[in-house]
């Protein structure tokens, strides 16, 4: 049987483990909009507030050794402004308003950026929004305004990525304490699959439903507009332009393709990741030369369709495949 003592340090431990993070951090998310109150926001010296500590009572012991009057009146001074510091920065983060979170789909690679939207009654000063990426300030917070701080996360996964667990802070006035809460964010980002850096061309195997008519300087004439800044003076209709008085310009066009099916099943490769990597560059191809497409996975088919609400589905498609909760 093993010693009492050396029982003890391992139920401390399980208790610190099982008690701190439930006072430092809320493990479920929260909703929006989240108003911090005073009972969770924590507050601890910095380290010139511990130095201006240290300064403050050697300035008090030899004030008393030396018995002067006025070292006492201005080590006091210091005191109390140390106490109106630590008040106002306590001040500074109470009843602060997250009233929403906002973001854009990124690239799995790319910084995932949360816009996070901050509301206050009073006039707040040095907001700063931390977590293990970035570490971003807001100066001012005019009172009865909303203003946008942003919050970087890093992209390791696709599909839909979690605001997670951000630290709130603030210095504010004389940086001599610093009051923070934690909070964990019911706020997400979508991150669609890395695309393929040299993918091949796009597949011939499509399926033909016609051509799509792009107009560029392509071979086939398709008739006349007036000359615009940046068109070539070879494409300038001389003989208009003489009848008219004003510079007129050919216009061309050009059969970009066939309409393209972008099927999952047809891809050589056994990683799936490497398909949806693959498939997510000819989406981004297809979309950028402006052709029908469709895109096939398993228990998806979005259908031949050229638009920008198109190419977002599919995108959203590939990020989330195989998420079941989704």
């Amino acid at each position: 049987m093993q010693p009492e003592s050396h029982k003890q340090p391992s139920t401390m431990a399980k208790l610190l483990n099982k008690l701190a993070p439930n006072l430092m951090l809320h493990r479920k998310p929260e909703s929006l909009p989240l108003k911090i109150n005073w009972r969770r926001i924590f507050i601890l010296p910095t380290r010139p507030g511990i130095f201006f500590a240290l300064i403050t009572f050697l300035m008090l012991v030899a004030s008393l050794n030396f018995n002067n009057n006025m070292g006492l009146m201005l080590t006091f001074l210091l005191v109390g402004v140390a106490q109106v510091a630590l008040y106002r920065v306590f001040f500074n983060l109470r009843n602060l308003v997250i009233n929403h979170v906002t973001s854009q789909p990124v690239f799995l690679g790319e910084k995932a950026i949360f816009a996070l939207h901050l509301h206050s009654d009073e006039a707040k000063y040095d907001l700063c929004i931390k977590n293990e990426v970035s570490h971003m300030c807001l100066l001012e917070l005019p009172a009865e305004e909303t203003h946008t701080i942003l919050c970087e996360s890093q992209t390791h996964n696709r599909g839909w990525l979690k605001c997670e667990k951000i630290k709130i802070l603030s210095s504010y006035p004389f940086g001599l304490f610093y009051a923070w809460i934690w909070t964990r964010l019911e706020s997400k980002c979508l991150v669609y699959p890395h695309p393929e850096k040299q993918p091949p061309p796009l597949p011939i195997h499509s399926q033909s439903e016609g051509k799509t008519a792009i107009i560029n300087h392509g071979e086939n004439f398709h008739g006349l507009k007036p000359f615009q800044s940046g068109d070539s003076i070879r494409l300038i209709a001389w003989k208009r332009t003489a009848q008219t008085g004003e510079l007129i310009s050919r216009e061309f066009q050009q059969l970009q393709g066939e309409k393209l099916l972008l099927d999952f099943s047809q891809i050589q490769f056994a990683d799936v990741e490497l398909k949806l990597s693959r498939l997510t560059a000819w989406v981004v191809l297809a979309y950028q030369q402006q052709i029908d497409f469709c895109l096939k996975l398993p228990n998806f088919n979005s259908g031949y369709s050229y638009s920008s609400n198109h190419y977002l589905r599919c995108l959203k498609a590939l990020a989330l495949f195989g998420d079941n909760n989704d």
